[in-house]
């Protein structure tokens, strides 16, 4: 009982047998550990190191020998050439190093003297010089942050000292680590190191990364052993513009650095044959299903010509890969069925399940990483008449950017609130979301069974989790705004139904081709522009209709004469009615709401975006409702009248004005503030987070009331109001320079997802005015809410700010539109169509999901493996040994 561990000494005492060989494993292994750490100094990483004999810089060794002297105002302009790996380095030799305590200045004739050997932690902060060339700031960097534990020191205990109450006081190892309230376990303070050498702490980023100012702070230059205000030490440092400024720094430079791969060679060729062979095969299933294009064919014999988007995909690869073009003749000339082909309608299956459940896993892992999430649903009926549930997730990854992604598309036979709730607790089950506790907002269209207030989807999980906050889809409120637009009068009423009318007239193939030649006469060198029909759903095709009317109300005109003298009675019959309803009226109406139409629709394509966020899509609204109410003047009027006045003779307007022109205004301005009203009130709780703001707090220098945080923290349980406060209030003093001083790139929202969502015609948007457009970009500032999420997440500052973070990220979270499920449905329109309606439910998710997310990349390796390992042939032939 009374036998020692050979690798501390400690003796065995009580313990009983499990526990001491326990002992002597964790012993073992630390033990080694340090060995390996003893073993990676800088002399190893230099594999020599010799002062120049040759002269540098046109100065003679005599010059460096001067200019080498501590006291020398050019003291700066001494060398010493490192030879690593053959490749030689010139660095200057005034580095500062402390040995046995003592900080001595290292000329290029004692730098060989330096006992690099004898050192138990290389990384100890103390012996950073102050000057670093490139190769040592590279090496310094990649050993990291001096973190040693009480074993590691020879006393096995951290050094304590008396404080100025006459207590014993040391550093402990629970200091390395921050608890953050997003993240289930806490997350290690890179920049922290511990030097056993003097007993302090120091901050190794900024000691390798800040500027001149960051290097006179006390953790950098002095260090600190003032154990007994710790905490506060580490918080104040690390809240510190200069140390936000060094981790801004870090972070860059870590994105530059390289890493060198290698390659793995195997001695069985058939095998990483096969395996190469499959890439291929890869290659093309991602081609076809990311273009949206069937792969199988109506026949696929081999005497057939066309087998198929998939096998006729494979067959003009082969050309130039002799592989597979083996592989294929083989296949052709074989008689019977080969039991590894990689090409069936099985292999496919599987092949394309894989790839999907790759993509699903990576978008779980980042929603799981984030900590909270959002919901978007939506339902259709596709060709085959299945009701089709998508379900996409909306959420911030870590590098800070906002993501909505594609999660599950699955059939529904219930269609009510309590269908869609009990189909997407299954969902949310199947995948291990715990919506309960993570879920702070959700978003739909106007549907009864959505949004209903008894029991519609979100009533339903709001009873559950009442932090679910909805929000009425931005897109769909724009929509109703401008049906309450057109018929909020009976001019504008007439004037789409007339609309209407015309274009229904003008799809016949004779008229379209008169159209179509009015056009070339009297616009010759444009092009040839068409009347699209309406969508009662996207009523942003009201808007290029009315601009197609405008651009070719000649050609209109034009073939409408003609064709009054049409031998059809019923083409001539339709033509004269039509050119009855032509009149000023109509032209004034047409002018109005095609410049209602010029703000609106840019509007609409902006709200469809994925990465804009709640604050930012309200600015937007406001910025289109301000627009609209400076064309409510006499002035805006008058400019309207003359211009319909190019179109029309002079006719009696004095009733238009009232009756139509201000009514119409009033009633688009009046459905803005009435149907926006329910996201204003979300808005009020989180208005201080507006970018415009935060960027304002330190020009405006006000006072933030002492509740201003309160409906936040309540709305999210991990946060504390009073430190989101401080967070709030300091970082807003960094802000501009963390994004200015560091060229930090500004994320402009643009629409990015409108050519999904919308069979948009570059010619229908073409001569737009651009005074129409202004204000929708930018209404105040660069600086958005994705921006600043970019500066926490990129540069490692949510351990400095926990709950600014937290709060930005839940901000990001809500999502103002569910543009995303309209556009999934795009898809699904695309990929089940007449010809594929017979579809398997699995393999149209798979399909949808890798067309949808195409930007995340597969790993072919895990995809091969898990295809390998799904049977034993496949097991044979893919797997090595």
């Amino acid at each position: 009982m009374n036998s020692l561990c050979p690798s501390c000494d400690k003796k065995r005492g009580s313990m009983n047998n499990t526990n001491w060989i326990r002992h002597k494993e964790s012993c073992h292994k630390k033990s080694k550990t340090l060995k390996k750490a003893a073993s990676s100094t800088i002399s190893k990483y230099f594999s020599k190191i010799e002062v120049i004999e040759q002269p540098l810089l046109d100065y003679t060794f005599s010059d460096i020998e001067k200019r080498s002297e501590p006291n020398d105002q050019n003291y700066s302009n001494s060398y010493v050439k490192v030879v690593q790996n053959n490749d030689e380095h010139i660095i200057d030799s005034n580095l500062h190093e402390v040995i046995d305590g003592v900080d001595k200045t290292l000329s290029i004739f004692n730098l060989k003297n330096i006992d690099l050997q004898n050192c138990l932690f290389p990384n100890d902060p103390i012996r950073i010089p102050s000057k670093l060339s490139h190769v040592l700031l590279n090496y310094f960097f990649e050993q990291g942050a001096c973190q040693p534990s009480p074993f590691d020191l020879p006393s096995k205990m951290f050094p304590k000292t008396k404080d100025s109450t006459g207590k014993l006081r040391s550093f402990h190892e629970c200091y390395y680590f921050t608890n953050i309230p997003t993240k289930p376990t806490p997350i290690k303070r890179q920049w922290l190191s511990y030097s056993p050498t003097v007993d302090q702490i120091f901050c190794t980023t900024c000691k390798l990364f800040s500027l001149k100012k960051g290097k006179n702070r006390n953790l950098v230059d002095h260090g600190s052993n003032n154990w007994k205000h710790l905490k506060r030490t580490i918080e104040n440092h690390e809240s510190s513009t200069e140390h936000l400024q060094a981790e801004i720094s870090c972070g860059i430079y870590t994105k530059n650095q390289r890493l060198d791969l290698t390659l793995l060679h195997s001695a069985n060729q058939q095998i990483a044959s096969n395996r190469e062979l499959l890439r291929v095969i890869i290659d093309a299933l991602l081609y076809t299903a990311r273009q949206n294009i069937a792969l199988r064919g109506h026949n696929e014999k081999k005497s057939s010509l066309n087998r198929g988007n998939f096998l006729e995909l494979l067959s003009v690869l082969s050309i130039n890969h002799a592989g597979l073009k083996y592989h294929l003749d083989q296949i052709n000339m074989s008689n019977t069925r080969q039991r590894v082909s990689f090409i069936s309608n099985r292999s496919q299956n599987k092949l394309l399940n894989i790839m999907s459940e790759s993509i699903r896993s990576q978008i779980l892992k980042d929603v799981k990483d984030a900590g909270i999430f959002s919901v978007i649903i939506d339902t259709t009926t596709d060709i085959a008449n299945y009701e089709q549930l998508t379900f996409v997730l909306r959420y911030v990854n870590n590098s800070g950017s906002i993501e909505e992604r594609l999660v599950a598309l699955e059939t529904t036979a219930d269609g009510t609130g309590q269908g869609l709730f009990k189909k997407c607790c299954s969902i949310t089950e199947k995948y291990n979301l715990n919506w309960r506790q993570n879920l702070c907002a959700q978003s739909y269209d106007g549907a009864a069974s959505m949004q209903g207030i008894y029991s519609g989807l979100r009533t339903l999980i709001q009873k559950e989790n009442p932090n679910a906050i909805y929000v009425w889809c931005f897109a769909h409120l724009l929509n109703l705004v401008v049906v309450d637009t057109c018929d909020c009068c009976e001019v504008t009423k007439h004037f789409f139904g007339e609309v209407q009318a015309l274009v229904s007239f003008f799809r016949a193939r004779k008229r379209t081709a008169t159209f179509i030649e009015s056009q070339q006469k009297l616009y010759p060198g444009d092009r040839t522009r068409r009347l699209k029909c309406f969508s009662d759903t996207r009523w942003t095709s009201h808007g290029r209709v009315i601009t197609v009317l405008f651009e070719r109300f000649g050609a209109i005109l034009e073939t409408l004469k003609r064709l009054v003298n049409d031998n059809d009675r019923v083409t001539s019959s339709g033509a004269k009615s039509l050119l009855t309803v032509i009149t000023f009226e109509f032209i004034l109406t047409m002018i109005l709401n095609k410049n209602i139409f010029a703000i609106t629709t840019p509007l609409s394509n902006y709200l469809q975006s994925k990465s804009i966020d709640f604050i930012q899509e309200l600015n937007l609204v406001d910025a289109s409702k301000e627009k609209l109410t400076s064309m409510r003047c006499d002035a805006e009027f008058e400019l309207t009248v003359n211009k319909a006045k190019r179109f029309a003779e002079k006719y009696n307007i004095s009733e238009y004005r009232t009756n139509t022109y201000f009514k119409v205004l009033d009633q688009i301005i009046s459905s803005i503030n009435s149907r926006f009203s329910g996201a204003r009130e979300i808005l009020k709780d989180l208005s201080l987070l507006s970018p415009e703001r935060l960027m304002n707090m330190k020009k405006d220098n006000k006072s933030i009331p002492e509740d201003s945080f309160h409906n936040i923290s309540n709305w999210l349980k991990d946060i504390n109001g009073n430190d989101l406060k401080r967070e709030y209030i300091m970082f807003s003093h960094s802000l501009k320079d963390l994004v200015s001083g560091l060229e930090t790139p500004l994320l402009l929202h643009k629409p990015d997802g409108s050519d999904d969502t919308y069979d948009t015609d570059s010619s229908d948007n073409t001569n737009t005015d651009d005074e129409n457009n202004r204000g929708l970009v930018n209404p105040e500032t660069n600086i958005t809410v994705n921006t600043i999420l970019h500066v926490l997440s990129n540069y490692n500052l949510m351990s400095a700010f926990p709950n600014l973070y937290l709060a930005y990220k839940a901000l990001g979270t809500i999502p103002a539109t569910s543009a995303s499920a309209e556009r999934t449905f795009s898809k699904v329109k695309l990929i089940k169509t007449r010809l594929r309606s017979t579809i398997d439910q699995k393999r149209l998710e798979s399909l949808m999901l890798i067309s949808c997310e195409k930007d995340i990349q597969i790993n072919y390796n895990e995809v091969i493996d898990t295809f390998g390992l799904s049977s034993q042939v496949l097991k044979d032939a893919l797997m090595f040994k």
